[in-house]
């Protein structure tokens, strides 16, 4: 068996249909690069972009996107959105620390960053966590509108409903992804809607079907990405100071060493779940994130090349961690299945290995936030490893050595 696309729904269909009538969605919606960045130009009246290399890894996703993805209508105007965002982001980031060149001496001090393979509560450890005033946690508009972010009331103001709007619109084109992932321009998100801003970014991989762009992103020295990555978070300083950075993101898992090439004194809030589970939720995930853009989600191959990535990943985390090469003392291992039991006492548990101080106001925010929130509130979401085409037996064999090394208790 294998991953099937759900439905879509008929206003989806009919709008689709617009860009086959007059011969493809390429004719409606341009994503050639000389228009994107013209667009992103005149809309700002700006024309630097910043320095690095962000022009090739931009290049590399624009031919892939338009010779691999196969996008419909709606998942042309979807990526052109976060396109032309991103580039005028750039081009109002650029003049902002050109005018303001001391944004940039501002110390981002032992930020903590959760990581963890898709699906293993990355998310709800993070929304958990950011019930504590003291954290500061990126929320998603932020991530969107960063220069207007400065000087905007985040409870009442046109850029963070604007995010909002469209962030929802992922749940109007496939109504099943709001059983898998709460989208909303008002929660903290992840930091990929930061490092796309470089180019470099498992957003775009993840939405579509890219593979020579997944393939260049792999290779590529992400530092560059990193190092963005902490302007972005000196600019938004300027708004709201804290204690200290939360941060979230699953594919900070395979650039732990960049990361810390930036951010040497970081804390790796590394969350654990059986992998058999992670690795069905994930497919079923992608899938239905390109199934809403492309024509086609074609994920036979995926199942066994995302489960023989992750074995991979895995395993090089391991062994760095024992050789210090990743600082092992700077991570704090978190089991999933604690986390849906008692997240108070979790949360708690983290705070104790960060040396911070959990309050019993956070600590009420945090068991009320989580009784708001239970597991499958928003739907269920269904998914198998048989569905996607894997031997339960077989994967238990490929992920023994994880389980063992972290203790993470099966979910069969």
């Amino acid at each position: 068996m294998s991953w099937q696309t759900p439905k879509r729904p008929v206003w989806a269909e009919r709008l689709i249909e617009h860009g086959n009538a007059v011969g493809g969605a390429d004719k409606l919606v341009s994503l050639a690069s000389e228009d994107l960045i013209k667009t992103a130009m005149e809309s700002t009246g700006l024309t630097d972009f910043g320095e690095g290399a962000w022009r090739d890894h931009f290049e590399v996703l624009i031919r892939a996107l338009n010779e691999e993805s196969d996008l419909h209508l709606l998942g042309r105007t979807m990526v052109r959105t976060e396109i032309i965002q991103a580039l005028r982001n750039r081009l109002r980031l650029t003049a902002l620390w050109h005018s303001r060149p001391e944004i940039l001496n501002a110390e981002i001090e032992t930020p903590a960053f959760i990581v963890g393979s898709p699906r293993s509560g990355t998310s709800i450890l993070h929304e958990l966590m950011a019930q504590d005033p003291a954290s500061r946690t990126p929320a998603l508009w932020e991530m969107h509108h960063p220069v207007e972010a400065l000087e905007a009331d985040p409870k009442a103001n046109d850029w963070a409903a604007s995010s909002d709007l469209v962030t929802q619109f992922w749940h109007d084109v496939q109504p099943e992804y709001e059983t898998m992932h709460a989208n909303s321009g008002y929660l903290p998100n992840e930091c990929i809607f930061i490092t796309l801003h470089e180019f470099l970014s498992d957003h775009w991989g993840g939405n579509h079907d890219v593979p020579s762009y997944d393939k260049y992103l792999q290779a590529s020295d992400q530092r560059t990405a990193y190092a963005f990555h902490k302007r972005f978070l000196q600019t938004l300083q300027q708004r709201e100071e804290s204690q200290r950075w939360l941060l979230k993101a699953p594919s900070h898992l395979f650039q732990l060493r960049a990361l810390f090439k930036v951010y040497p004194d970081a804390r790796i809030i590394r969350t654990h779940r059986d992998p058999l589970k992670t690795l069905a939720s994930s497919i079923s995930l992608m899938g239905t994130l390109r199934w809403m853009r492309c024509n086609t989600a074609d994920m036979s191959k995926a199942p066994t090349l995302l489960a023989f990535g992750y074995a991979y990943i895995y395993q090089r985390e391991i062994e760095e961690r024992r050789q210090d090469l990743l600082p092992n003392r700077q991570f704090i291992d978190v089991q999933f299945q604690d986390i849906v039991r008692d997240p108070v006492a979790t949360v708690g548990e983290v705070y104790r290995q960060l040396g911070w101080t959990l309050s019993n106001e956070t600590r009420q925010r945090i068991d009320e936030y989580a009784k708001r929130k239970p597991k499958g509130s928003r739907g269920t979401h269904q998914y198998s490893l048989e569905e996607i085409g894997l031997d339960a037996d077989q994967e238990r064999d490929r992920f023994r050595f994880y389980m063992d090394e972290y203790n993470v208790t099966s979910e069969d």
